[in-house]
């Protein structure tokens, strides 16, 4: 670790209405005081420890101080306390809900963070997006059933540790008129014409030509018209039945994601320790130490794949009219990123080091194990008219974190290469498409234009071209 001791990080406050810095270890405390279910009779320490972490890693994540996005509401912090980056529960809340457990609780939760200090949970050595929820109702879900993202540590594991959770399962009645109301949707008006069949209920409705019941099911058994007016003191036999209120079973409590919060308590309860409950939660994550990254390498934590495309003797790469080949460039430039990257910090692999042919769907299967913050595949363009020449990068449709990076990249190879900028755009390119992590491809120029192509000739020239491209990955993680 660049810095010893506890780490700091900005916070917006919202009862100070400034930016104001506080311990990772301090707002960790707060995070899990708001986070844990306050209906528990008892927390258990190793309960609290998992808790602890989880919380922890997705404030790292998030904190541009550690290479995250940090608070959209407020740019010049890592986060806020309004609820939009965290939630916050004051001291008299807690005191109201907790009564005389309060001291008990606040001293368990303060040594349950003590005890998991710096302690996050990475996958590649990066922090992951730990889901929580109160109760799963007997299994977590996959990602993709929630989120339309496959994450492969959000995977769906069996969990009958909650099946004493008071949210086992839950029963809400909705009336017809507000369902119609929030989901937008209308219903058919029921008149005493109308059969009216409510299948396993009301069925087998006989009527008369002016509409009134002869005969009705209802349950398990028939009932004459007249004996269900006599019976419910209707006022006629000229009636129907439909539902006004539905009642809906709910089994669970939250969205299923990630770790259980209710079975994650009973397994601790069980004799199961914090690595026992998020390794049971989590799927392929491990539990490491966090890293704040320093000035001498910035990088540090993080893995980047570079794709030189092409490769081997029978490949279908560009030539230049003075014979240079795509191929050849782009795994120069490739080599040269990876060097620079690693200077900087970063764990990076490419696709290929030589002259080989790895196909398409290898490469995507590569960066799909290997999990990289970005996968970068490099190539050359072309254009029957040997005047045009420049950069475009493309990105996949959705893809927020390419489509800045893409940004940041093309503007260094414009500043200090005075490469023609010709713009980033979505594109629906198979590996683009394929690979489950970030990607760019970035087409450096044209080797159709001669005086391009004389350019990409010369290791100097190429040298600055992969600093650039380094430089705008650089001012992505520090932005």
């Amino acid at each position: 670790m660049c810095q010893k001791g506890l780490n700091y990080i900005k916070v917006f406050s919202k009862r100070l209405g400034k930016v104001i810095e506080k311990t990772v270890e301090d707002i960790v405390k707060v995070m899990v005081k708001s986070d844990i279910p306050k209906d528990f009779s008892d927390y258990h320490i190793e309960f609290l420890k998992a808790q602890a972490i989880i919380e922890r890693t997705n404030l790292i994540k998030r904190a541009k101080s550690f290479g995250g996005r940090g608070c959209s509401r407020h740019p010049e912090c890592d986060i806020c306390d309004t609820s939009h980056c965290i939630s916050t529960i004051n001291e008299d809340e807690l005191k109201e809900v907790w009564k005389d457990s309060y001291k008990v609780n606040i001293d368990k939760v303060n040594k349950a963070v003590e005890d998991t200090q710096g302690l996050i949970i990475t996958v590649n050595n990066r922090p992951i997006d730990a889901k929580f929820h109160h109760t799963c109702g007997g299994s977590t879900v996959n990602s993709e059933n929630v989120i339309n993202n496959k994450v492969i540590y959000l995977r769906k594991v069996l969990c009958d540790y909650c099946i004493d959770s008071p949210n086992w399962e839950n029963y809400k009645e909705i009336s017809i008129k507000e369902i119609e109301e929030k989901l937008n949707v209308k219903f058919p008006n029921i008149n005493p014409m109308l059969k009216s069949n409510i299948k396993g209920f009301i069925e087998e409705v006989e009527r008369d030509k002016d509409g009134r019941v002869l005969e009705i099911k209802i349950g398990d058994k028939k009932f004459k018209g007249t004996e269900v007016m006599e019976l419910l003191d209707l006022d006629s036999t000229k009636f129907s039945m439909a539902p006004e209120v539905i009642r809906i079973t709910a089994q669970g409590k939250g969205h299923g994601l990630g770790l259980c919060q209710y079975g994650a308590n009973e397994m601790a309860l069980k004799g199961n320790s914090y690595e026992d409950i998020i390794n049971y939660y989590y799927t392929g994550v491990k539990i490491s130490k966090v890293q704040k990254p320093c000035i001498e390498k910035p990088l540090s934590g993080r893995i980047i794949m570079i794709d030189p495309g092409h490769g081997g003797d029978e490949c279908k790469d560009l030539v230049g009219v003075k014979g240079l080949r795509e191929k050849d460039v782009v795994l120069k430039v490739g080599k040269k990123m990876k060097k620079y990257l690693q200077q900087l910090g970063a764990t990076v692999y490419l696709t290929r080091e030589k002259d080989e042919y790895v196909s398409l769907g290898k490469r995507a299967e590569l960066a799909n194990n290997m999990r990289p913050n970005f996968f970068i595949s490099l190539h050359l363009n072309s254009f029957p008219n040997p005047s045009i020449h420049g950069c475009e990068i493309y990105y996949y449709r959705g893809d927020y974190d390419s489509e800045v990076l893409s940004k940041f990249i093309i503007n260094n190879l414009e500043e200090k290469l005075g490469i023609v900028n010709r713009g980033t755009k979505t594109a629906e390119l198979f590996l683009l498409r394929e690979v489950g992590v970030s990607s760019l491809q970035i087409d450096l120029d044209y080797i159709t234009n001669p005086e391009q192509e004389e350019k990409m000739k010369d290791d100097n020239y190429l040298d600055e071209m992969a600093k650039a491209i380094v430089s705008g990955i650089k001012d992505y993680f520090k932005y």
